[in-house]
C-alpha cells in the first residue's frame, strides 16, 4: 500500500468520527435556529451560541476533510491536485460529486457564517439553516468516497 493510500485511508476514519460529531451538533440545532428566527441574535444563550459554534466548526472541518480525501484520490489516480477546481472536476468525473457549483456554495455559506454572526438575524438563519440542509448532501459525498476507494484501491 502506498504511503497516499495509508493517509487516504487515515482521513476516511477520521472522516466517520467528523460525521457523527457533525449529525451530534445538528441534532442541537433547532433551539439556537429558533431564537434566530424569532430575530434577534443578541437573545442567545450561552448554550446557543456554543451549539452554533460547535455546529459551524464541525461542519466546516468535514467539508475541509472530505475535500483533503479527494485531493488524496487524486494522487492516486495521478491526476491534477492543483487548483483544487482540477481535483473537483476529477471528483465529478468518478461520480463522486454530483454537483460542483453546489460543492463551491457550500463552502461560500461555511465562509460566510463568521461573517455574519452578529450582524443580521434573518441572514444568519438563512445560512444556519442551509448548512443543516446541506450536511446530507455532504454525508453522500463521503460515502460515494468512502465506496470509491474501496472499490478501487483496497483488497
Amino acid at each position: 500500500m502506498s504511503e497516499n493510500l495509508s493517509i487516504l485511508q487515515k482521513k476516511l476514519e477520521n472522516l466517520v468520527r467528523m460525521q457523527a460529531d457533525v449529525q451530534h451538533s445538528i441534532s442541537k440545532m433547532a433551539g439556537p435556529l429558533t431564537t434566530i428566527k424569532e430575530g434577534d441574535v443578541s437573545v442567545l444563550t450561552l448554550d446557543e451560541r456554543e451549539i452554533i459554534s460547535a455546529f459551524t466548526t464541525r461542519f466546516a472541518t468535514y467539508q475541509e476533510q472530505i475535500g483533503k480525501s479527494m485531493k488524496s484520490v487524486a494522487i492516486e489516480e495521478e491526476s491534477a491536485t492543483s487548483p483544487f477546481g482540477a481535483v473537483l472536476a476529477l471528483m465529478e468525473k468518478l461520480s463522486i460529486l454530483d454537483n460542483l457549483e453546489k460543492w463551491k456554495l457550500v463552502r461560500e455559506l461555511r465562509n460566510s457564517v463568521n461573517h455574519e454572526y452578529e450582524d443580521d438575524a434573518n441572514e444568519l438563519h438563512q445560512i444556519l439553516s442551509n448548512m443543516v440542509e446541506s450536511a446530507p448532501w455532504l454525508f453522500a459525498i463521503h460515502e460515494r468516497l468512502v465506496s470509491f476507494v474501496k472499490e478501487n484501491y483496497l483488497p
